[in-house]
């Protein structure tokens, strides 16, 4: 009898290391997991993650991060990249992981199963949902502080752009367009960064909303004040041919000032997006002439950068 119970006791204690070592294998990401460890899905949430945490902290930026259009520093372009995908995340398994709002959140689940936990930004279409984003992540990440520095620099830079603004005594109309005549109206970032540097959306004056284009009929009969472009020198050569040389576009060329923003400041509404705004007021100080008689401006003719134009930098 007492070999028996032996038997079983062997059997049961190799059962049970067995199963040790499963449970141990199962968990080891998580015991072993650094928990500031830091994984972005996109641009725009590299652009987030970026504005609060440590390039040491970051394991991984996005698929996106060394294009033309990310504005991450050299310093960690160099970063092994993530997308949302189960298997990506899975295999970085970091402590944290930052979707943006057009991301799949499924894709963390594998991840969140082994440890990591996941945060989705909301989309934002003005500076207080960024700052709401900032401030959710800043919880997420236990960088509240850091996300406090960025709201207030923000509220400071806003209130800035406000004092520029009444120093011009007019709020001219500005068109955003893009090398395909798209263009952005009321209720999204570019609306809310252009009336942030003290101009009227032109779009919305066309009665657009949200994303749209730019009838090239309406070109030809009402013209804004001035052109912001982006995407115009990373965009398809063909694209940008055929463009260029309409002959719509070549007379606004010719009447219209245009000044380039880099896309990479606004490929959503986050924090760079303030950048974007500040650039915008740039170009309506520069081509803003005060007259001392009237003590009115107007913008002069020359071009800040023409569609397309080499100069122009993404």
């Amino acid at each position: 009898m007492p070999r028996k119970e032996g038997r079983y006791m062997a059997a049961w204690q190799h059962s049970f290391r067995a199963c040790l070592i499963v449970i141990i294998g199962f968990f080891w990401p998580i015991m072993t997991l650094a928990q500031d460890e830091v994984v972005s899905t996109s641009l725009c949430a590299d652009s987030y993650v970026l504005a609060l945490v440590e390039p040491r902290q970051i394991k991984a930026l996005s698929w996106q991060a060394n294009s033309k259009l990310s504005r991450a520093p050299d310093a960690v372009r160099s970063l092994p990249r993530a997308w949302p995908s189960q298997e990506v995340l899975l295999s970085l398994s970091p402590a944290k992981i930052v979707l943006g709002s057009g991301d799949n959140i499924a894709a963390t689940s594998l991840a969140e199963h082994r440890g990591s936990k996941a945060m989705q930004l909301a989309p934002a279409t003005d500076f207080t949902a960024i700052e709401n984003n900032l401030s959710k992540l800043g919880e997420f990440l236990n960088k509240q502080g850091q996300a406090k520095t960025v709201i207030s620099s923000q509220r400071i830079r806003l209130q800035s752009l406000q004092a520029r603004k009444q120093s011009r005594h007019e709020e001219p109309s500005i068109l955003y367009l893009t090398p395909t005549l798209g263009t952005a109206g009321y209720g999204t970032f570019i609306d809310a960064a252009i009336i942030a540097a003290g101009a009227r959306n032109f779009a919305t004056e066309l009665g657009i909303e949200n994303w749209s284009r730019v009838p090239l009929e309406l070109l030809a009969t009402q013209q804004p004040d001035l052109i912001i472009t982006s995407f115009f020198r990373n965009g398809s050569p063909s694209i940008l041919q055929f463009r260029a040389n309409h002959s719509i576009l070549k007379g606004l060329q010719q009447k219209v000032p245009q000044k380039h923003i880099p896309g990479g400041l606004w490929v959503c509404g986050g924090p760079l997006l303030i950048t974007a705004a500040e650039q915008i007021a740039d170009a309506l100080d520069q081509r803003y002439s005060i007259d001392p008689k009237s003590g009115h401006g107007e913008f002069a003719s020359k071009s800040l950068c023409g569609f397309g134009a080499s100069k122009c930098d993404d």
